[in-house]
């Protein structure tokens, strides 16, 4: 089989394609590549540079904040070419293992939400973490009210399926790098998601007890690569970018826009 041609120029992402070299082959330019942007910055200019310059599929590494009118256009792009986010907070294996592992009909009736972070990191700490509500409601959220003050924030979200969702965020000095999170989705399997920094565990209660989801142990360069070369290869559609908007949305609402 002929490795999916990849275009890295981040040392953690050519280690990635080290570990893969019957699904990756490295290549200097981007034409029919996949390409990965690093995600600080302005990354989406870079990504859709790299489209324009053909690229096959664009993988962004730990994206930060981006214009909602940058996502506009990198949507319609994303209609026809695989974009794949390395959300460090909201690993996409450990989503998969989740969806595995619960039942189909879990509708939790209220998730809490907690997130800490660095003053500079805690909008994407808090993007991820509303993201594992949005997956473990299973619907899309909608912000109802909220506070914010002092660096800190309450806010009370809805799924579309009624559940509540209660957020606290806050700024920590202290807290690791990239923030620390948990959330919470109350139903008749509990399930709990704690990462601290990116050391994540994962667990559910039910009648029959508690038990921990094995822990993740594929880096997340090496998940968001072998992602993009299958999406590339079976042209498959990647709901990513919608996600990352939905998700960035509701944290900016909580972070900037909610009112006593």
């Amino acid at each position: 089989m002929t490795g999916t041609r990849v275009r890295a120029d981040l040392e953690p992402y050519r280690v990635a394609m080290a570990e893969l070299p019957e699904r990756a082959v490295s290549v200097a330019g981007r034409a029919g590549a996949v390409v990965v942007v690093d995600g600080t910055g302005e990354w989406w200019r870079d990504a859709e540079a790299a489209f324009h310059d053909g690229a096959a599929a664009v993988v962004v590494a730990r994206p930060s904040g981006a214009p909602a009118e940058a996502l506009d256009v990198l949507e319609a792009r994303a209609s026809v070419a695989p974009i794949i986010l390395e959300r460090p907070l909201l690993r996409h294996d450990a989503v998969v293992a989740v969806a595995d592992a619960l039942p189909r009909t879990l509708r939790p009736g209220a998730l809490t939400v907690e997130c800490h972070a660095p003053a500079d990191a805690l909008a994407e700490a808090l993007r991820d973490a509303i993201g594992w509500a949005r997956v473990l409601a299973g619907r899309p959220l909608g912000h109802r009210a909220g506070t914010l003050a002092g660096g800190s924030g309450l806010a009370l979200l809805e799924s579309e399926a009624r559940a509540a969702v209660s957020v606290v965020a806050a700024t920590q000095p202290g807290a690791p790098r990239l923030g620390r999170l948990r959330i919470t989705a109350l139903a008749e399997t509990v399930v709990e998601v704690d990462d601290d920094g990116g050391d994540l565990v994962i667990a559910t209660t039910d009648a029959s007890g508690r038990r921990t989801l094995p822990r993740r142990f594929e880096r997340p360069e090496r998940v968001a690569l072998r992602r993009a070369v299958e999406a590339v290869r079976r042209v498959r559609r990647v709901a990513d970018l919608a996600e990352l908007r939905h998700d960035a949305v509701l944290a900016g609402q909580i972070l900037h826009r909610s009112r006593p």
